[in-house]
């Protein structure tokens, strides 16, 4: 996924919201010249680019001036933060259960990184890895994280976040209490950012595990990692683009200039897809045809040559494979059903 791809849940900006103002920091200085006017409940349940957020953090970084503002965030957050993946973990059987969840589903609430299962020795590794270069905020969001995932083990398996331990790509920040705000085993300047845990605890049952909740709540995250998949695909971003844009369709060529590839780089991605251009071309011109004829007053062969036919016969037998109907007949349906709804008085 591309960084300006990436949509985060509004809810994270809010709470880093309540953060910054524990530093006596207002909300309106910080979201001075950002474009967030606001973080109402349209924000909160929303979701705002990575872009937005990168130079929000940036920002509360600079003014607080605290280089564990980032530890200060993952205090703050909480299962029910994390929206329907926080549900769905708090529901687990086991905390073996809620790993595998964990690693699946992380992309529906922070698309930033991603979570790997390694079995070493007497324990299970957690690793996060990023999917994008973080740069600037790397520190303040592995904080955040880490301290997160340590507080979810707690609540969701009282008493076993003592016995695991809590690895930095970092070095600590001066005069931070990890001690009494983690109390955990902890080790810093690692290759990658995890959480180690006994294997002893993995088959233990969570008190709260709802089996029945947390079907529900699964079968929602899929359906959200499916449309968010969809969403990012290049097939979707082809379409969306060109139904934003209609004018001459462009060629393979140009469409692969969009995102800096060769033509055959963005075929071979395509196919992965299982979509070819040519169909994608196909059913951008059935969307566009199909919204002239109900909604436009261009006459058919207008439409036949804006969507790049040159014979107004192609265009009628295309348009009849796809709506088993002629153009005319479609553009009659549809001023039929106006009138049954817009009655003339």
């Amino acid at each position: 996924m591309q960084p300006d791809q990436i949509q985060i849940p509004g809810q994270y900006l809010y709470i880093l919201s309540e953060c910054i103002e524990d530093f006596g920091i207002s909300r309106r200085r910080w979201l001075e010249g950002s474009g967030i006017e606001d973080l109402g409940t349209s924000t909160v349940e929303a979701t705002v680019s990575y872009g937005d957020l990168r130079r929000l953090m940036l920002k509360a970084a600079r003014l607080a001036d605290n280089p564990a503002l980032g530890l200060s965030l993952g205090q703050r957050l909480s299962l029910p933060s994390h929206g329907i993946l926080g549900y769905a973990l708090m529901n687990c059987g086991t905390l073996s259960d809620a790993a595998v969840l964990l690693e699946k589903y992380i992309p529906v609430r922070l698309p930033l990184v991603t979570v790997q299962i390694q079995s070493q020795n007497d324990e299970l590794v957690l690793t996060f890895q990023e999917t994008v270069a973080l740069g600037e905020i790397r520190e303040m969001l592995l904080d955040a994280l880490l301290l997160t995932v340590k507080k979810a083990i707690d609540q969701i398996l009282p008493g076993a976040g003592s016995s695991l331990t809590v690895c930095f790509p970092m070095a600590p920040h001066p005069g931070f209490p990890y001690a009494s705000v983690f109390e955990c085993g902890m080790r810093f300047h690692e290759p990658q950012a995890a959480v180690r845990l006994p294997k002893a605890l993995m088959q233990l049952p969570i008190p709260q595990g709802n089996a029945a909740a947390y079907r529900e709540a699964e079968a929602l995250c899929r359906r959200e990692l499916q449309r968010l998949t969809l969403e990012t695909s290049y097939s979707a971003r082809i379409k969306r683009k060109m139904l934003e844009q209609p004018g001459q369709l462009p060629a393979l060529a140009v469409v692969a200039s969009w995102f800096n590839l060769t033509p055959r780089t963005l075929h071979r991605r395509l196919l992965a897809e299982g979509n070819q251009y040519n169909k994608l071309l196909e059913e951008v011109k059935v969307s566009l045809a199909l919204a002239y004829l109900a909604n436009s007053d261009m006459s058919i062969k207008e439409i036949a040559y804006f969507l790049g036919y040159a014979e107004l016969s192609n265009f009628r037998r295309a348009f009849k494979r796809w709506q088993r109907m002629s153009p005319s007949h479609y553009r009659e349906t549809q001023e039929q059903a106006r009138s049954r709804h817009h009655p003339t008085l």
